[in-house]
């Protein structure tokens, strides 16, 4: 699970890498010394789009040639995006190698929870495929100590070294693919049965199940349904014509128009910068942005935890009204206190960054990247995968990329924004989505108005005939 979760953390750090480059003066004043607000916001929306495009073409690759090849290819760009990066020497360079390594970023980011959902057994698939955001946050603090260290350097370099590392990061993910195997769900679905079923043994034998016969039970369902769906349409025009598929679409798509509504990736890519329009020098700016994201990674602990225990739809309804309320106490901080000297007014507003990011990445984060892969069908999970990161890209570059000009020309209020889409997307999910905690994959077809074709149950009896009850209890 870790080295499957390093492709979350491919994404973070190819996102986040920008935060504190920033405010590297070695940075500024090669880049940002005209131009500021539009450069910065290149930057941020060029990574983005990239990561949209990435998205969309994950998913033919996916299904053709499987789950890891598809993150291989994903990292191999990011490592040649990142030398572009390290190596530029103007902002057209620049922007182009942001925009190719938000491709990449992007790819690896969809296809990695798909993959996590289609290995993790259903009792734990929330704690399991929660290492999304765990990932993620992960990569943003390391990004941050990075950026921290790095602005001690006072050679001209000192700017391109983030993106050295990054570099080393994606090989370190195209490395690491080795040792993981395929999907069992995407073996079933090729014909490679025998090698379905290794997998799942693999991966779900435990002291408790020795002989593995909750891997064996899954294997009949996963083959039952992947039988039966074989014989489906495919494809997106099929999932809109299509009424249980649709409501999947809308799921997916309305849960990142409130998560990215809360405006967390523009504030997380800009936690350095926000903190210096606050008047903190350029050291106190980077180390802020580390402890905002060491405060989020632990909110991501509690997170994988509850997921599984709470249920997602509860997580994400009290997630979405709690920020919205939070992001209301921002908004009117940053009214009567930005650029004012009243010291109290200054740290409450940093107090309120820090409990928003806490509070988002507790309920929210890894919530999303669970269920919207496995709300999906198996012959489709590639698809619905790229509809829900498509919503995720596609909002975040409408809060991120003119964020900079939104807080230059009407300040608060663009917080206000935030609260009005949080608000009304969470009602939404509130009355709307169904809850699929501790269910199987092929079980949550159930809550969505599809037939499954073999139950859990049923799949227990199945696996095992007398011959295979012999042997199993030779084997124990």
């Amino acid at each position: 699970m870790v080295t499957a979760a390093l492709g979350s953390f491919l994404y973070g750090f190819s996102a986040n890498a920008i935060a504190s480059t920033l405010a590297q003066p070695t940075f500024i004043a090669k880049f940002l010394s005209t131009g500021t607000t539009s450069r910065t916001d290149g930057l941020l929306g060029g990574f983005l789009g990239g990561a949209f495009v990435g998205a969309i073409v994950q998913a033919p690759l996916a299904n053709k040639f499987g789950r890891r090849i598809a993150n291989g290819s994903a990292s191999t760009i990011v490592v040649i995006s990142g030398a572009l990066q390290a190596g530029s020497v103007h902002i057209a360079m620049l922007l182009t190698a942001r925009v190719l390594c938000g491709i990449g970023a992007g790819m690896a980011f969809t296809n990695t929870p798909v993959y996590m959902s289609e290995v993790s057994p259903p009792h734990t698939r929330g704690l399991l495929v929660g290492f999304q955001g765990i990932g993620v946050v992960t990569a943003y603090i390391s990004c941050a100590l990075f950026g921290l260290i790095f602005n001690f350097v006072t050679a001209p370099i000192q700017w391109r070294l983030i993106f050295i590392v990054l570099t080393v990061v994606g090989l370190l993910h195209l490395v690491s693919l080795r040792f993981i195997p395929e999907s069992p769900r995407w073996l079933m679905k090729q014909g490679r049965e025998d090698e379905a079923k290794a997998v799942l043994e693999y991966l779900h034998r435990t002291k408790k199940d020795p002989c593995a016969m909750l891997a064996q039970a899954e294997a009949v369902q996963i083959k039952a349904q992947v039988e039966a769906e074989k014989v489906l349409p495919n494809g997106y025009a099929y999932i809109w014509r299509t009424p249980h598929l649709r409501k999947r679409a809308f799921c997916s798509v309305v849960l990142w128009v409130m998560g990215q509504g809360t405006g967390i990736t523009a504030i997380a890519n800009l936690i350095p910068v926000l903190m210096g329009s606050l008047g903190f020098s350029i050291v106190m700016q980077l180390g802020l942005g580390v402890v905002w994201t060491v405060c989020a990674v632990i909110g991501c602990g509690f997170n994988v935890v509850l997921a599984d225990r709470i249920g997602r739809v509860r997580l994400l309804t009290v997630g979405g009204f709690g920020c919205a309320a939070i992001i209301s106490v921002l908004a009117a901080l940053e009214k009567y206190y930005l650029d004012s000297t009243n010291q109290s007014g200054i740290n409450a507003a940093v107090a309120m960054y820090f409990i928003f990011g806490t509070f988002f990445t507790s309920t929210i984060e890894c919530t999303s990247y669970v269920y919207t892969t496995e709300i999906w069908p198996t012959h489709l999970r590639s698809e619905g995968s790229t509809l829900a990161f498509a919503s995720f890209f596609g909002n975040a570059i409408a809060y991120s990329a003119p964020v900079s000009v939104g807080l230059a020309n009407i300040g608060w209020k663009l917080y206000m924004v935030f609260v009005a889409v949080t608000t009304a997307s969470t009602i939404a999910i509130l009355f709307t989505f169904p809850e699929t905690s501790g269910l199987t994959l092929e079980e949550i077809n159930v809550k969505f108005g599809d037939r499954v074709e073999v139950d859990l149950q049923t799949a227990f009896v199945k696996g095992f005939d007398k011959e295979s009850r012999s042997e199993a209890a030779k084997e124990c």
